[in-house]
């Protein structure tokens, strides 16, 4: 049974079956310690940080660390060839001395699960971005729109239809403060008074 903890762990990572705030050694043992083999692709997700082999090494069984030497070895090639910092892992099988082959299918494996992980990870902070930068443009609009303003102007965003109240509302009321804003005059008299206030702190 994989715990909460662990799925929400490996869900911030970017990883499929879903990871709060433990150390990447604790994630390590708990998903080695996992019946199966399907959540150990996600071990090269948790690689990209420096972690404490050494204390790895006393808390895995002799064949828990051999699974994971041999994902640190794949995670040190997948880091190379995305262009990614393997410094630490470098020094670890240098040090350790980890050797053994790495096929190719199991490399391919690894590989696909990573880059699919990064990119669900990207996309939810591309997400997340577009999220913030709504809140801070609604945020914006208001200053300057009443809430009726602002709700037949998201009817135009929609591409909805405006009643003909709407459509007059629009055009006496809302079009010519857009006319105010888009005018290149205000916009630098505007900046004017910014940089003149500033002067006077």
């Amino acid at each position: 049974m994989i715990s909460a903890k662990l799925m929400k762990e490996l869900e911030k990572k970017g990883f499929d079956l879903a990871f709060p705030s433990y150390g990447a050694e604790d994630a390590i043992i708990e998903i080695l310690k996992q019946d199966g083999e399907r959540l150990k692709i996600a071990i090269p997700l948790l690689l990209q940080e420096e972690f404490d082999y050494d204390y790895l090494k006393e808390m895995l069984t002799k064949e828990q660390l051999s699974k994971l030497n041999k994902v640190i070895m794949i995670a040190n090639e997948i880091f190379k060839k995305e262009g990614i910092n393997s410094k630490h892992l470098t020094k670890i099988i240098f040090i350790h001395r980890l050797k053994g082959a790495i096929d190719e299918s199991e490399f391919a494996h690894y590989y696909d699960s990573f880059k699919e992980s990064t990119m669900r990870k990207d996309k939810s902070k591309s997400q997340q971005m577009k999220a913030r930068n709504k809140i801070t443009l609604n945020k914006s609009l208001s200053e300057i729109f009443s809430p009726g303003k602002m709700s037949i102007m998201n009817k135009i965003t929609n591409h909805e239809t405006l009643t003909n109240t709407e459509l007059k509302y629009y055009y006496r009321s809302i079009r010519p403060i857009i006319n105010s804003i888009l005018d290149e005059d205000i916009k630098e008299y505007v900046k004017l008074i910014e940089n003149t206030k500033k002067e006077h702190r």
